[in-house]
Order: structure tokens, then C-alpha cells, then sequence
């Protein structure tokens, strides 16, 4: 009887093992694909960003550089560089580039700011495989700051921080721990990395996405040991120095009501902290929540026989659907003014 009840164990335990063992390969497979490297795609006029190549070089010269994060060197740019108002660094979202920003960073340029603009690990010209997870742009904006602060080529140049999604958690995580930050601006940025990974997976699997919840939990953790339980709020918090929380009630990523930093507006005691909350009209969602609302609408209403919901979220439609509608650029990348005028003046009194 003992021999039998012995042998069932040794059954049941080798079986959770092989579960065990399943789960976690599956985890990590699902982790590295969610989290592979993000590539420019191949340049094409009718592409819906703008790139160096359209803009005046000569009016918005940059430099570039490398710094390193963790192994790898990341690739930045350096814009104004004889501006010496301040320093904004901008971190930005996950699937864009730091070159996706150029709109905001020639305004900001023209403003008489120095634009410090870099691309995260497993991102265009950066090193790595993979973008690793989403605890990475608070690790490499860390290391941005890290590498400015001792570099004389800035000056001890008051810094500012802008980020847009997974920037916008990055910019305000990395205040737990860089005193030397004057002020940050958060665009639809999410407050916890384990929240934004389990309303994704359980949007995407159901309950299911619990079975391998534990195991990415310790993924994130062995890939980023305490940099991974590191929120926005506690570092809006802590630092206790001027933010901006722009958010839109129609952002279908990262959302108004559950896992953006403005959900858990209630938890922030920090007294410097303005909030723009986006509604109604003025709505812009989540890619073009610094667009104005001609920029909105014309994305909106332009039509190729693409949707302009897909085209947003795939390069070869944005192409196509650009070549067709003669594409407005300029239009399709105008930034609110009064947003960025706001902005300017935010930065400015925090000097």
C-alpha cells in the first residue's frame, strides 16, 4: 500500500513538473516574442512619420552619439546644440522610434531648447536582440540620465523629461531615483508594468494568461531585479517636483480607466502635479494624443480603402493608404499648439 501511494506521488509530482516545466517554456517564448527588436521599416515617402531626411537639416543639425545600457549602446541625437535654455530628453513609445518624435522635438528646438532623443535597447540603431520588456525604458532612460549628468557637453543644463506611453511610465518611474530631473511631462504614459502586462494578456488569452502569469512575473524579475516593482505614482511621489499627466479618455491602449498613471490619479500626494485630461471633442486617443484636432480629424476621415485604424498600426498600410490619399504630412503630424505652448511655459517655470 505504502510502495503504491509512494509510486502516485512520484506520478503527480513528475506531472507538475512537466506543467511546470511547459508553462515556463511557454512564458519564455511568449516573452521574447512580445519583447523582439523593433527595426525602422524601409523608407518610403508616403510613410505617415516624418524623418530626417524631409526636414530642414541645416535649421535642426543633430549630433550623434552612443552611450551604454547595461551591454549594449544605445543609439541618441542631439538637436540645438547650441541651444542653452535646458535639456529635454524624450523617451518614447513602444513601436515608434525616437525619430517619430521629430514634431515635437523641432518645436521645442525652436523654443531654444536642447533635445537630448535616443532609442531604446533593441530599437533601430540601438544594440540588442530584443527589447527584453517593459520595464527596459525606465533601465535605458536611466541610463540616459546617467550618461548626461556626467558629460560636460551639457553644462549642468537644467533637465526635463517627455515621454509617450511606454516613455510616459518611464519619465515618471525614473523619478524614483534622478534628484537631478527638474520636470516631466507624461503623454498617455501607464503606471505599472505588471498591470499593463496583465490586461494586455488577459484581453489577448482570457483567464488562461494566468497559468503563465508567475513565471513572466519571475522573468521580469531576474531580467530587472527592482527596477521591475517600480511605479509612476511612487516616483511622481517621491520626487515631489512639477509633472504634466496628459491623458485621453479615447485611448484604446493604454486606458483612462484602468492601467494609465491618470486612473490612479487619486494615489498622487505630490501637490506639483497637473493633469490635462482629454475628452469629448477634444479627444485625440493614444499615437496622436499631443496632435491638435485638425491632425485628429484629418486621420480620422482620410480614406484609401484602408481603415485609418489599421493603417495606424501597420507600416505597409500606412504606405499604401498615404500613397493613395495624396498624404498630407504636415497636417498628419500637427501638434496642438496650445497644448505645446503649455508645455514650454511648464518647463520653463521649472527652470
Amino acid at each position: 500500500m505504502k510502495k503504491r501511494i509512494f509510486f502516485i506521488l512520484i506520478v503527480i509530482i513528475s506531472s507538475l513538473g512537466l506543467v511546470f516545466t511547459g508553462l515556463t517554456i511557454t512564458a519564455l517564448r511568449i516573452n521574447s516574442k512580445a519583447f523582439g527588436r523593433i527595426e525602422d521599416p524601409p523608407y518610403n515617402r508616403f510613410q505617415t512619420y516624418f524623418t530626417w531626411k524631409e526636414i530642414d537639416q541645416d535649421k535642426y543639425s543633430r549630433e550623434e552619439l552612443r552611450f551604454h545600457s547595461g551591454r549594449n549602446k544605445l543609439q541618441a541625437f542631439v538637436y540645438g546644440g547650441s541651444n542653452n535654455r535646458g535639456l529635454i530628453i524624450i523617451s518614447h513609445g513602444l513601436g515608434n522610434t525616437a525619430e517619430n518624435y521629430l514634431p515635437m522635438i523641432m518645436y521645442f528646438v525652436d523654443k531654444g531648447w536642447r533635445v537630448f532623443a535616443f532609442n531604446n535597447t533593441g530599437v533601430s540603431g540601438s544594440e540588442g536582440k530584443g527589447i527584453r520588456g517593459l520595464t527596459q525604458s525606465l533601465v535605458d532612460l536611466d541610463a540616459a540620465l546617467a550618461y548626461i549628468e556626467n558629460s560636460a557637453a551639457f553644462n549642468g543644463l537644467p533637465v526635463m523629461l517627455i515621454g509617450h506611453s511606454w516613455g510616459g511610465f518611464a519619465v515618471c518611474a525614473a523619478l524614483n531615483h534622478n534628484p537631478q530631473v527638474r520636470a516631466a511631462v507624461s503623454f498617455a504614459g501607464f503606471n505599472s508594468c505588471d498591470e499593463m502586462i496583465n490586461e494586455v494578456g488577459v484581453s489577448s488569452a482570457g483567464v488562461a494568461f494566468y497559468l503563465i502569469s508567475p513565471q513572466l512575473w519571475a522573468i521580469k524579475r531576474i531580467l530587472f531585479g527592482n527596477a521591475a516593482k517600480l511605479t509612476a505614482v511612487d516616483g511622481i511621489n517621491k520626487a515631489g517636483i512639477p509633472v504634466m499627466i496628459v491623458q485621453s479618455s479615447n485611448d484604446h491602449v493604454v486606458s483612462a480607466k484602468t492601467t494609465s498613471i491618470y486612473a490612479h490619479r487619486k494615489k498622487i500626494i505630490n501637490p506639483n502635479v497637473e493633469i490635462i485630461y482629454l475628452d469629448g471633442e477634444n479627444a485625440t486617443g493614444h499615437s496622436y494624443v499631443f496632435g491638435s484636432k485638425k491632425q485628429h480629424d484629418y486621420m480620422s476621415t482620410a480614406n484609401t480603402g484602408q481603415s485609418s485604424e489599421n493603417a495606424e498600426h501597420n507600416n505597409s498600410l500606412k504606405s499604401l493608404w498615404s500613397e493613395q490619399a495624396n498624404f498630407d504630412k504636415a497636417l498628419a503630424n500637427e501638434l496642438d499648439p496650445e497644448l505645446m505652448e503649455r508645455i514650454d511655459r511648464f518647463f520653463n517655470s521649472a527652470r
